[in-house]
């Protein structure tokens, strides 16, 4: 019944003949043919083929379902024998954002390769989002985010905090006028920023500067309007970006003001003509995590990175909570 699954499985994934076809290096024809085959051992169509794009059929969602669990068994076994092996055989999956797979996680992986050189290391990018649902469907073993996650379905381990900033271009002038609370980027890398006597700005204060935000759905974006409105402010939004490097750099280019991480001002090695701003320390601040689906099954790999990236102490704590 099962043979064939991972035809199955690509087209459902790509939701498109044609796409799952190049994917597998296959014809179209040779896959469809694969499909009916399938379909004809199960007795039921698995895809609805009228729908734009294909959709599962009910009896498709049944063996959706459980051609998932086999692949997770599958993976689970070769998990559990790679641990037998001693870490000189297997794989590591993690995700990020752009800004944590640029400045964070390299040098972590770094570490972790000169340890364990034969582990195969894939890094994936993208938004929280589109990790969240590879996590879940255990596409990547971890994930690096700042997003608040339930326990229910999370395994988290605690990394770091950061404070959203806001960075404004030195070239506008609205930072003659606030030079009793801006910090220069030295200053945040000393930590200024965090020291209790370090002035907040008051955001309205912002009228009329032009901003560059990220999109509605990220977790940044909706940080900071949710400060504005605390200040009964309504940013002058001109532009809207998917990633918080890009934001950073189109401040960099004097386009408009951005809220960033300040671990990205940190990490920036050269100097940038920007100005940085505290903002509400209760709003601003985030707990940054190593987050696995919470049953699937805890590779060597994976336990020996989270120990190399929080330490010790951090793994057997969350080991030991999540056993009780």
């Amino acid at each position: 019944m099962f043979d064939g699954k991972e035809y199955v499985y690509a087209v459902y994934k790509e939701k498109s003949f044609s796409r799952a076809a190049q994917k597998l290096y296959i014809s179209q024809p040779a896959l469809s043919t694969a499909i009916k085959k399938v379909e004809k051992k199960i007795g039921k169509p698995i895809f609805d083929r009228s729908t734009n794009p294909i959709s599962l059929t009910p009896s498709g969602e049944i063996y959706i379902e459980a051609i998932e669990k086999l692949f997770s068994l599958e993976q689970n076994t070769v998990n559990q024998l790679n641990n037998l092996n001693g870490l000189i055989a297997g794989s590591l999956k993690l995700g990020g954002t752009n800004f944590y797979t640029s400045f964070i996680l390299p040098r972590m992986l770094s570490d972790f390769s000169h340890t364990y050189p034969k582990i195969k290391i894939e890094l994936v990018e993208g938004t929280t989002q589109q990790l969240v649902e590879k996590l879940l469907s255990e596409d990547l073993d971890l994930i690096l985010d700042n997003t608040e996650f339930g326990d229910r379905n999370y395994q988290k381990y605690y990394y770091d905090s950061e404070h959203i900033l806001l960075a404004v271009p030195r070239s506008m002038e609205i930072n003659e006028r606030l030079a009793d609370c801006r910090l220069t980027q030295d200053e945040v890398r000393a930590g200024r920023n965090n020291e209790p006597d370090c002035p907040e700005l008051p955001l309205e204060k912002m009228e009329d500067t032009p901003f560059v935000t990220l999109k509605d759905e990220n977790n940044l974006y909706q940080r900071a309007m949710a400060m504005a409105q605390m200040h009964n402010f309504q940013p002058q939004i001109i532009l809207k970006l998917d990633s918080v490097v890009s934001a950073f750099n189109m401040a960099c280019s004097g386009i408009g003001a951005t809220f960033i991480p300040d671990g990205l001002a940190k990490h920036i090695a050269y100097d940038v003509p920007l100005y940085f701003y505290r903002l509400d320390e209760k709003l601003s601040l985030r707990r940054i995590h190593f987050v696995k689906k919470r049953n699937k099954y805890m590779t060597r790999a994976m336990e020996e990175f989270i120990r190399i990236a929080v330490g010790d102490e951090v793994y057997e704590t969350v080991s030991s909570e999540d056993a009780e």
